[in-house]
Order: C-alpha cells, then sequence, then structure tokens
C-alpha cells in the first residue's frame, strides 16, 4: 500500500495564481545574491536572482523607489537563468526593492514573501540599510544563554552569604547544588546556588566543545536576588559573581578564544535598593527623585506593580546622561576596555520608557543605539519583545529582538501549546492547543507566523535575530510533559537552528536538564555537571546543529524558503548557490509512517539537477539508518518513520 503524501507548494498569499515555475525563483538580502552589504551612501548595490533557465520569463526588472517615485532598472541576463542588476546607493535610508519578471501572460512579482500574481505593497520587499551597523558576527553565532547563579561554581571566595542582609521580606538562603529551588513563596528569589563568573570561564572548553560561540549572560550588576534584574549598581559586577575582575577574565579569555560575550541589563527600572531611589524616597526634592516615576497620590510607580521594581523616568535630563549620554555612562562602559563586552541585551525593552503620556521608547532607543555604536559598531543591541518588534527592527534602534513572535511561538505552537497571548496571564501552568479545545497548528500556520515576521524586515536585520526556544521567562518545552514528545520536540529544534538569525540554547537545554513548568523557577535549575545523568539523546542533537550552524556558511547565510507545507508537515531549506549546497528540512507530526513528496521548488537551481535523475547527493545530518530520499523528475520523496523530522544537506556536483 502506497503510503505517500504530496505536500503542496507554500505561498503566504492564497489569492496569488502563482504557475509552476515560480516556486522556483530565488533571492535574498544575503552575500549570496546581494554583492558589498557594506555599500554606503554613493556606492553601488549588485543584486541577483534566479530564475529557471525552462521558465517562460523574457525580461526581469527592479523597482525600487527614487526621488519618492517609481523607478524601473532593468537586469541584464547572464545566462541559465541567472539575472543581475545594479542599484545606486542614493542616501542613508532604507533602499528596498522588489522585482518584476515579464511573461507573454503578463508580470509576476517577487519579494521576500515569494511569487505573486498581483502588484504587491511595499511592505515585504528586499531592504538594504546603507546607515546601519548591523554586526556580521550575529549571523553565524550559537549563543548559549547562561543563568550565572545555576550555571557553574569556580571562585571559592566568592559567594552569598547566608542571611546576609534583609530584603523583600526574606533574606539570602544558600543551597546545595543537588537541590531543587525555592518557589518564590519559599525564597524570595533570594535562594543562591553561588554559581559565578569563574565558574563560566573554567567551562569555556564545554561550550566550544558543544559548537558555542558566544555568550549571553542574565543580569551580573550587584543586586539583591538571584535574577538580578533588581539592579542596585549598574557600574559594579557583583561581589558574589567574582566582581568587576572576573568579568575581565571571562571576557578576555573569550576574546582570545574568538568568542563573544553579551551582557543583560534593565533600564527600565532599579532595585528598589539602588541608592538612587533610597535618595529619592529620603529627599523628594533630590535629582534622584525626578529619576522615577510616581503615580497621582504621589506613590512609587513600579513596574506591573513589582514592589521590588521602581520604574525610570526618562523625562529626566540627568538619568539620561546617567545611562548614555555622559562619555563614561553605563550602555558605555562595559563596550571599553578592560572588560570589552559584545553586546546588549536590554530587558522588557519594549515597555521601557513609556507610562501613560510619556512615550519616549523609540526616542530612548536612538540614542542608546547612538552611544553604542559610537564606542564599539560591532556591538549588538538585542531588545526583549515578545511579539511584533518591527517598529524597532528598522536600522536605527535594535539590531534584533529575542525572537519570540518569529521562532520560539510558532515553534512551541506547533508542537502542541498554546502561545502565552492566547490566554490571559498567569501562563503557569503551561496549557496545551489539546486541553484548550483541541486545535493545533499545522504546517501552514507555522509557516505563515515565521514567515510574516522575516519577511518584513532587512536582510541584516533577519539574520540578527536571537532565535529563542527556551528562557529564563518560560519552561523548558521538554518539562511540559503534557505535550513532550521527543520526535517533536527534535524537529523544531531543527527548525530553531536552520532559521536566519543566530540560535539560542538555554543552559542545560543540551542534556534535559532536570525541572518542571509549574512556575518560572522550574526552568532555573543548577546546571548539571554528571555526565552519567545526561540525556545524550538531547547531547547529540544540540552538539550536532551547533557546529553545523557555526560551521557551514549555507546555515549561516544561505537563502531561507519555505517550500511546502500542510496539516502535519513543513518543508524548509537554507540554499547556498555560491557553495552548491543546501540543507533540507521535512518538519513531520504525522503518527504513521510514510513518503512525504513535494516539488523541490528553488532547489531545483544549482545545475537544475532535479530534472537529470537526481545527481545531487542526500545524507541526514543525524544518521538514524533512514530509507534513502528518491528523487525524480519535478519531485522529491523523502521517507519518515512516525512523527520523524529528517535534517538533510544537500551537495550539488
Amino acid at each position: 500500500m502506497d503510503n505517500t503524501r504530496l505536500i503542496p507548494p507554500f505561498h503566504p498569499l492564497a489569492a496569488d495564481r502563482i504557475p509552476e515555475w515560480g516556486a522556483a525563483v530565488l533571492s535574498d538580502v544575503t552575500p549570496e545574491f546581494v554583492d558589498r552589504l557594506d555599500a554606503g551612501v554613493g556606492d553601488l548595490l549588485t543584486v541577483r536572482l534566479h530564475v529557471p533557465a525552462t521558465a517562460p520569463v523574457r525580461a526581469v526588472e527592479i523597482r525600487r523607489i527614487r526621488d519618492g517615485a517609481h523607478h524601473r532598472v532593468a537586469m541584464d541576463h547572464d545566462g541559465d537563468g541567472r539575472w543581475r542588476g545594479t542599484l545606486a546607493v542614493d542616501g542613508e535610508g532604507p533602499l528596498h526593492w522588489h522585482f518584476i519578471l515579464q511573461t507573454d501572460r503578463g508580470p509576476y512579482f517577487y519579494t521576500q514573501l515569494g511569487m505573486h500574481s498581483v502588484p504587491p505593497t511595499e511592505d515585504h520587499d528586499f531592504v538594504h540599510l546603507p546607515a546601519a551597523t548591523v554586526p556580521e558576527w550575529v549571523a553565524g553565532a550559537v549563543f548559549y544563554q547562561i543563568f550565572p547563579d545555576r550555571f557553574a561554581k569556580g571562585d571559592p571566595n566568592a559567594g552569598r552569604r547566608p542571611a546576609e542582609y534583609e530584603f523583600d521580606g526574606g533574606h539570602p538562603l544558600v543551597l546545595d547544588w543537588d537541590q531543587e529551588p525555592l518557589e518564590f513563596a519559599d525564597g524570595r528569589c533570594q535562594d543562591f546556588f553561588n554559581g559565578d563568573l569563574e565558574g563560566i570561564r573554567q567551562r569555556l572548553d564545554y561550550l566550544q566543545d558543544l559548537g558555542v560561540t558566544a555568550v549571553y549572560v542574565t543580569p551580573i550588576f550587584a543586586a539583591r536576588t538571584t535574577h538580578r534584574y533588581d539592579c542596585i549598581d549598574y557600574r559594579s559586577v557583583d561581589e558574589a559573581l567574582g566582581g568587576d575582575a572576573a568579568l575581565e577574565r571571562l571576557a578576555t579569555e573569550m576574546h582570545a578564544r574568538g568568542m563573544r560575550l553579551v551582557v543583560d541589563v534593565s533600564i527600565n527600572h532599579t532595585g528598589s535598593d539602588h541608592p538612587w531611589f533610597r535618595r529619592a524616597q529620603d529627599d523628594p526634592d533630590s535629582r534622584e527623585a525626578a529619576f522615577y516615576y510616581h503615580n497621582d497620590d504621589g506613590s512609587v510607580a513600579f513596574w506591573h506593580g513589582v514592589p521590588t521594581l521602581p520604574q525610570l523616568n526618562y523625562t529626566s535630563t540627568e538619568l539620561r546622561d546617567e545611562i548614555w549620554g555622559r562619555p563614561d555612562a553605563v550602555v558605555r562602559r562595559w563596550l571599553r576596555d578592560p572588560w570589552r563586552i559584545d553586546g546588549w541585551r536590554f530587558d522588557v525593552a519594549n515597555q521601557t520608557g513609556r507610562r501613560g503620556r510619556d512615550q519616549f521608547g523609540h526616542e530612548i532607543w536612538r540614542a542608546v543605539r547612538r552611544a553604542v555604536k559610537e564606542t564599539n559598531p560591532e556591538a549588538w543591541i538585542v531588545g526583549e519583545h515578545w511579539e511584533d518588534a518591527v517598529d524597532y527592527l528598522l536600522g536605527d534602534q535594535w539590531d534584533g529582538a529575542m525572537n519570540y513572535v518569529g521562532c520560539g511561538s510558532p515553534l512551541r505552537r506547533w508542537a502542541g501549546e498554546l502561545s502565552r497571548f492566547e490566554h490571559d496571564y498567569p501562563h503557569y501552568p503551561p496549557r496545551s492547543a489539546a486541553a484548550e479545545g483541541g486545535r493545533t497548528f499545522g504546517g501552514r500556520e507555522l509557516a505563515q507566523m515565521i514567515v510574516q515576521h522575516g519577511s518584513r524586515l532587512a536582510g541584516a536585520i533577519q539574520h540578527s535575530q536571537l532565535n529563542v526556544l527556551d528562557t529564563h521567562d518560560i519552561h523548558r518545552v521538554h518539562h511540559h510533559r503534557e505535550v513532550f514528545s521527543w520526535e517533536i520536540y527534535r524537529g523544531i529544534v531543527m527548525l530553531q537552528f536552520l532559521l536566519p538569525g543566530a540560535p539560542s540554547i538555554w543552559y542545560g537545554d543540551e542534556v534535559g536538564l532536570a525541572g518542571h513548568a509549574r512556575s518560572v523557577e522550574g526552568c532555573r535549575y543548577p546546571m548539571e555537571w554528571d555526565p552519567a545523568r545526561w540525556d545524550r539523546r538531547f547531547r547529540t542533537l544540540y552538539r550536532t546543529l551547533a557546529r553545523l550552524k557555526s560551521g557551514d556558511p549555507a546555515m549561516r547565510t544561505g537563502a531561507f524558503r519555505v517550500i511546502a507545507a500542510d496539516d502535519e508537515s513543513l518543508v524548509a531549506a537554507r540554499i547556498s548557490v555560491r557553495h552548491r549546497r543546501a540543507f533540507l528540512l521535512v518538519l513531520n507530526r504525522r503518527a504513521d509512517r510514510g513518503t512525504v513528496a513535494f516539488s523541490p521548488g528553488p532547489l531545483v537551481r544549482p545545475g537544475e539537477l532535479f530534472g537529470d535523475g537526481g545527481t545531487a547527493t542526500f545524507r541526514d545530518v543525524i544518521p538514524r539508518d533512514e530509507d534513502p530520499v528518491v528523487v525524480t523528475p519535478g519531485r522529491v520523496s523523502v521517507p519518515l518513520e512516525a512523527r520523524r523530522s529528517r535534517l538533510l544537506r544537500i551537495d550539488y556536483p
């Protein structure tokens, strides 16, 4: 009995009537298709488009706006379906374009969404940002996110002492490494395991062996809690973590190894023990009193009502000077010697500078960007935003966002969870789609969530996203027992690494770290350092993908396309014409064994190989005795075990 399922091509605009050859058209804003990604004002930008050689296309034009008006640039045909055109970079603003393909049946249009049969709007144009300094190193980075208190102990002289101070109705408790973190009601976020920065430094061999190239640490500045988002001194690394010298040692060794270090900070609020806040409380006429918001009744305005996190008020010019204005301001200081951190992750960045009539958010981030880039043009700015962050990702504010909206949320939704924004707070315990009525997202919905976000971003910004699955703010997927399936999990992690941008591993995911999904404390268990207690399935998966992402140019900067999708499957690829290589993911949720078949779409381009019986080679990235892929003219057939996904490397002769 033939158990083959034919997957239709994916297109986000179902109303478009696209010819069969249209699925194979390909362009992108990467070095594959654009020369001089660093082109500035007065330079020329060469862009390329690949069209099947058999397609009835007689001319191609680039459509751009110049001097405020519609302008077309004719492209030259290099043969074998390759088209090339040149654009002048006239100003510092975004340069955007799409393609018009002329045929005897009329024009078709090509944007980041793919082919269109009707003239498209400019929302999904290809975009070049001549004035933006977006660090290129992020595109090939594999991040490892660390909660310093829970990762590793390295300095026996560092750490909190029991009952060291009183704070928020509690005091520090020091737990043994094999204990479980306390719930907030019991520990008040003061249950310390005393991991430190030296512990991270001593584990750099481990991280590099895993394939990690960059580390993102949650806050390290002086604070009272384990999470340290309640900063009490932006100018001092917490002594419990080893102090300023420990950060210097860590950063120095990481840089010597070619690794990057990004530090988390909140400039939206301080802790209630910050000297600024104490001074403001003691003296209402002090300059610090103007640093904080107050309610109409004169009481302190706390961020989301959390009584330890008073919100900063950026109507104060002196506060602005403290944070970014002065030469020694906070966001400048740590980018310089002797620390030279490689970037900032800004906590609750979309809410910073926003309260009632005061809406300074974009103004603040433009100013912060100028300060950061003046200090180090290669420093990375990533903001926390759980939803649509496009207003911050236009080249004048953030380089990237924690990509929940285009990565974490859709991948979790495919796995069976409800997004935290599909139901009311609190979001613990997590809810499954099945428990809320049974509707799950299929492959087309998953593709739509990914593509609708990425296609609105400039190419450099797409590749500068931080692609998250698990983080310090949400339960680990493998702890959600209602939805967790190893095969489904394995597939979504593959897709996380396939997407443009930098994947982020939440410490311990690579060993299947213990914990629970009842509260946020369950995702913050101490790291397991006994290899005998590691789940080797996780280790093999993450180590293979991390090394692949950082080491293979097709995975770093190849063009990304969703090729086909239905209710139970999604087919996506990263394609490098220059390196004659592609990576093909067949994401599968089908409950029985079968074969997924689909039209190869843009995978035909390198050498038109799918029309001659299939001379390209297909190899599983993680071999598991799979049946071979079958290639026939116009079709690729991939055998799959139940719920199993396959990531395939395709090499073209």
